[in-house]
């Protein structure tokens, strides 16, 4: 009787193999971090997304707080100086301007 013994190349060729034929036969869906999701806008959470950054948000903190930035600021008569910070709840761009007289 001949016994019939695996290198360890052989051992994990098998394997690899193996883990191969198993992952391309079980069945997967795609992660539902990547979906994107479609919201009614008269939705309650399509209302609360949409008005999730409203007075409340402290956007007027944020542009007087660049204004005083601005105020400090110097450049040639004429100048548009502008500062751009972004809400910290929704990320939209917040922007003072001012002109130097």
């Amino acid at each position: 009787m001949r016994v019939k013994s695996f290198s360890r190349r052989g051992f994990l060729f098998s394997t690899a193999s193996f883990g191969g034929l198993f992952g391309l036969a079980s069945v997967s869906s795609p992660a539902s971090a990547f979906e994107i999701q479609h919201l009614s806008p008269q939705s309650r959470l399509g209302l609360e997304i949409k008005n999730h950054c409203s007075a409340g948000a402290g956007h007027a903190q944020i542009v007087a707080g660049l204004e005083t930035d601005l105020l400090k600021r110097t450049g040639a008569p004429g100048t548009l100086l502008t500062e751009t910070a972004y809400c910290p709840l929704c990320g939209c761009p917040i922007v003072a301007t001012r002109r130097i007289p």
